[in-house]
């Protein structure tokens, strides 16, 4: 880049149009950046937002709405931002619709990890989000919307091992990203897999789709056979921990070179 000392102008714009509401500008200043610095500019001005500004910006899109913000977002960048997607969220919701919620987080994340075709930039996004505990978390409310079919490839994986298996005939949409992490990183996949089944031994116990539904009767059951089974988490009560997790409000200090945030207790 020719010039770096538009980039702090640069950002404060974006800044100043996110918090107003207008991604879409958001996103035209961005992409007029590219075309006159070129895309190494974009990089270092998304790196030095406010994860909390980050995060309103990227939420717009997903994986059906294009956004050079999605592509270029550095990958450490963008997993301190997604520590503010469920800033918005409130308990009323998540009871009430919680698989909207957990159908917007899937295309956020999807969006971004498979945003492009370079592996090497997907294994990074991947490790980065899932070194943080609302990472972790977020991963794992996906996983939890459709519990069986991660039991299958858990179990098929703690026998054989991730490269030796983690095949399925399920056609769910989580499943390559649950199989991409799998096969990536497998310290990541058994931290996502222990925060759906907190309680889970392995060979001890069988892991247990939990249920948002709960009949008197089955839960009494569930409770006699605790030595059998360890229950998951719903997505209902992972979407509650990761709204929990939601920094109280943006960090106070800035980045190295960054300028102080406009709407800095926005999440408070």
């Amino acid at each position: 880049m020719s010039d770096k000392t538009n980039l702090p102008a640069i950002r404060q714009q974006v800044t100043e149009l996110v918090l107003a509401g207008s991604t879409r500008h958001a996103e035209e200043a961005i992409s007029e950046t590219a075309e006159k610095f070129g895309d190494l500019a974009v990089v270092e001005v998304l790196n030095t937002l406010e994860p909390h500004v980050a995060s309103l910006h990227l939420s717009a899109f997903d994986g059906g709405k294009m956004s050079l913000a999605t592509m270029l977002i550095p990958p450490k960048a963008w997993a301190e931002s997604l520590a503010y997607f469920a800033a918005t969220w409130d308990e009323d919701w998540i009871e009430d619709e919680p698989e909207v919620l957990a159908e917007s987080l899937f295309a956020h994340i999807h969006g971004v990890v498979f945003a492009s075709d370079d592996e090497e930039r997907r294994a990074e996004l991947l490790h980065e989000a899932l070194a943080t505990d609302w990472g972790v978390t977020a991963f794992a409310v996906l996983f939890s919307t459709a519990a069986e079919e991660i039991i299958e490839i858990a179990n098929d994986i703690h026998n054989l091992g991730a490269h030796r298996s983690g095949q399925t005939t399920s056609d769910h949409d989580v499943i390559p990203l649950a199989l991409e992490i799998a096969r990536s990183n497998e310290e990541a996949w058994d931290r996502v897999l222990f925060e759906i089944f907190p309680d889970w031994k392995p060979g001890e116990n069988e892991l247990h789709a939990g249920s948002d539904e709960h009949d008197g009767d089955d839960h009494d059951d569930d409770e006699d056979r605790e030595h059998e089974y360890a229950m998951g988490r719903t997505t209902r009560e992972l979407l509650l921990r990761l709204r929990k997790q939601v920094p109280s409000k943006a960090a106070s200090q800035t980045k190295a070179g960054g300028r102080p945030s406009l709407g800095e207790d926005i999440f408070s």
